[in-house]
């Protein structure tokens, strides 16, 4: 994965700025390009009675230029400064919409947002929306903060044999190879063994027998995926159980920096390798998320 050009979206003013940090640190390791959007809407809907047309665009203007100076204030307290840094403010409230047409009229090779969870929490719909639609590599940074452990690890599905999942694979091992390379840290690797838990509980089946026929029965495909990146047994994780619970239990377990993930665009809610359990990883992940798809 080789990163040219990156759109940002900023936090609220109000918000520790996650997504900033992250998309300095990882300008700093491309050498990528680099545009910050901040996004403002207030409806106006009670000025209306009030206000006429030019005194609610002096108010839009207002705020607008707030924002601006708030940018710039942020970006001289990060250190961010260079022609290859620009900042905007955006007015509108569908930020989706705009981002997705952002990537489409613009050379943006990533996309940088901090993650964001509902009441129930799992990723909002903001979030979804970009994984589902972006033809780009989404970076989801997390706002837990933890001291780094050097480790990235990779998420691959071994279930089925088709193109897409091969490719896909292929392209989150190379995600995750490039960016270990280039910030020096550990190259670990997850497939998860699917064993029913209902099963598992009534002593239907012997869940190590079920682990070890399934490493078999794989060996040979993970072996040639994994080729390429010499990536040692010690870091090739197999747990078994669901999905969503093993990726997410492994990244806790090395203390993952990053998780990289394979979606396919346009898929709803689906992420290869994940399934259905994609909300429970991305909502336990102790990490930052990145969805890469096949271009």
């Amino acid at each position: 994965m080789k990163v040219h050009s990156i759109v940002t979206i900023m936090d609220k003013p109000t918000r520790k700025q996650t997504a900033l940090k992250r998309a300095l640190a990882m300008q700093k390791v491309t050498g990528a390009a680099l545009e910050l959007v901040s996004f403002c809407w207030e409806s106006m809907d009670e000025l209306r009675e009030l206000t006429d047309a030019r005194e609610r665009r002096a108010v839009k203007r207002g705020i607008i230029a707030e924002r601006k100076a708030w940018q710039r204030e942020m970006l001289a307290s990060t250190g961010g400064s260079g022609t290859d840094i620009t900042y905007r403010t955006v007015w509108t409230n569908n930020i989706a919409e705009w981002t997705l047409r952002r990537i489409e009229e613009s050379q943006h090779d990533l996309i940088i947002k901090s993650v964001e969870y509902s009441k129930s929490l799992l990723p909002t719909l903001l979030d979804w929306q970009l994984l589902r639609e972006a033809n780009v590599p989404l970076l989801l940074t997390s706002t837990r903060r933890r001291r780094p452990s050097g480790n990235v690890l990779a998420a691959i599905d071994l279930r089925s044999k088709d193109r897409l999942h091969d490719k896909l694979n292929r392209v989150v091992l190379d995600a995750a190879h490039s960016y270990a390379a280039a910030t020096g840290t550990k190259m670990h690797c997850v497939y998860v063994i699917e064993v029913s838990q209902i099963l598992k509980d009534l002593d239907a089946i012997d869940p190590d027998a079920i682990r070890k026929k399934a490493i078999e029965k794989s060996r040979a495909r993970l072996d040639e995926l994994l080729s390429p990146y010499a990536v040692p047994k010690t870091r090739i994780h197999l747990p078994t159980g669901r999905v969503g619970h093993g990726v997410a239990g492994t990244a806790h377990k090395i203390k993952a920096d990053l998780l990289v993930v394979g979606t396919a665009a346009h898929h709803a809610r689906q992420l290869v390798g994940l399934g259905n359990s994609a909300e429970r990883v991305l909502a336990r992940a102790p990490c930052d998320v990145l969805a890469v798809h096949p271009q």
